[in-house]
């Protein structure tokens, strides 16, 4: 099998964004929500251009900086069959999740939603959805058990766990 190096540009974008999705989770459940909300954000982005990474030989994703409305719209346009693509307002407006959870302003809270860990598996399995591609990845190990720690994490309250291993086609291997 031949990777092409977009391929491993998405593999390596995507192992980063797994990072942040396990950390925003860990940090949700455990309340500390700016944090969850920073980590949130990092994910949706960096998720987003290894997507757009993989379906866009043109795209450059230090030029897209962290304008996820404006990747939403590139996502519609790029990827087959994603003209309705949407994640919710909050992981993007006015970049609170970006910018406030970091920098306190007066007056400008977060507004952690209720549905924010339905909200942000749900939008991280759309977003694994889009690429056919899982050639040892990180969310392949993790799915599967060889990572049991993260996958601890990753299957706690998560309502898509099923749905992410069809889209992998993983299995959980039990150890002898």
């Amino acid at each position: 099998m031949c990777i092409k190096d977009t391929n491993v540009a998405y593999i390596i974008w995507q192992n980063r964004a797994l990072d942040f999705y396990l950390a925003a989770r860990l940090c949700y459940l455990s309340q500390l929500y700016s944090a969850a909300a920073f980590l949130a954000n990092q994910t949706i982005e960096t998720l987003m251009k290894a997507t757009l990474i993989y379906w866009d030989k043109s795209f450059v994703p230090e030029d897209a900086g962290h304008a996820i409305k404006k990747m939403i719209n590139m996502v519609r346009n790029k990827v087959k069959g994603q003209t309705k693509f949407d994640i919710p307002e909050d992981f993007y407006f006015e970049q609170r999740y970006q910018s406030v959870s970091r920098y306190p302003k007066d007056g400008n809270g977060l507004g952690i939603s209720s549905t924010f860990i339905e909200d942000l598996d749900h939008t991280f399995v759309e977003l694994i959805s889009m690429v056919p591609l899982q050639f040892n990845s990180e969310l392949l190990h993790t799915i599967s058990g060889k990572n049991s720690r993260e996958l601890a994490c990753l299957r706690r309250s998560n309502s898509q766990m099923r749905r992410l291993r069809k889209i992998l086609g993983a299995k959980l291997i039990r150890k002898a």
